[in-house]
């Protein structure tokens, strides 16, 4: 009896460990965006990029702006300081330091290695409005030239939605984001071509949205090239055999 009640003990720990494994490779992944001092991309202002990377997993940010002729998208410069991204556009001088609508319609494409989705953002300055507009697409969007209407409805999007009244701290955006998974994501101030939450309960267009985006949250997806299992995997594996190599020799104990 004794000895059944120790394999059954170390099958339920195995089982427990296996669980703890699965949390762990299924862990939020966090993009903290703040700096001190104002930090520049690399390359010239407009067109520069920001550079980022995690344990198992790179991001690359640029900004745009509708600043063409006849609001057509141009590149703008992607900067960062200790409230979060910056998008400084051509319209715009050096000392506005937003992501804003307030002239123009400022928005950053945050290009990942790997899938993921966005589960929760959060904003490290709106002193005015904080409304935002997010979009994820299938492959790398063309935004040169374009306006936001047609990147909206451009035939690789995914989905696209907008937020309405986010707080200052991590707002959770899974009433929406949930099942999109995406290298190639979009966010930005309140864009009307992007549609709005249907989730939302705040107001659209109380007034114009200034932004610093201090961070996001993401969690690995499951694209069409998904990574090789990581090492985390492994110890997992191991655990579920064992469990039940374990589960096995107690019901043979508990049968003799």
């Amino acid at each position: 009896m004794k000895k059944q009640l120790i394999l059954r003990s170390a099958a339920i720990a195995a089982s427990l460990l296996t669980m703890s494994f699965a949390s762990l490779a299924t862990d939020y992944t966090v993009w903290n965006f703040t700096t001190s001092g104002t930090k520049y991309g690399s390359g010239n202002y407009d067109g520069n990029q920001l550079n980022f990377s995690s344990s198992d997993n790179a991001l690359s940010i640029n900004a745009w702006a509708d600043t063409g002729s006849s609001n057509s998208i141009e590149t703008a410069t992607a900067a960062q300081n200790s409230w979060g991204l910056l998008n400084l556009n051509r319209d715009e001088n050096y000392n506005e330091h937003y992501v804003d609508n307030g002239y123009d319609s400022d928005m950053l494409l945050l290009t990942f290695d790997d899938f993921v989705s966005i589960t929760k953002i959060d904003l490290g300055s709106a002193p005015y409005d904080s409304d935002i507009s997010i979009a994820a697409f299938d492959s790398l969007p063309t935004l040169e030239g374009q306006t936001w209407s047609d990147v909206s409805s451009a035939s690789n999007v995914l989905f696209s939605t907008s937020f309405a009244d986010l707080s200052t701290n991590w707002v959770s955006l899974t009433s929406e984001t949930a099942g999109y998974d995406s290298k190639y994501w979009v966010i930005g101030a309140y864009n009307s071509s992007f549609g709005q939450s249907s989730s939302s309960n705040g107001y659209f267009g109380g007034g114009n949205d200034f932004l610093k985006i201090a961070g996001i949250k993401t969690i690995a997806g499951t694209g069409p090239d998904p990574k090789p299992p990581t090492d985390v995997a492994e110890p997992s594996s191991l655990a579920v055999l064992a469990s039940f190599g374990l589960f096995a020799a107690w019901r043979r104990r508990k049968s003799a």
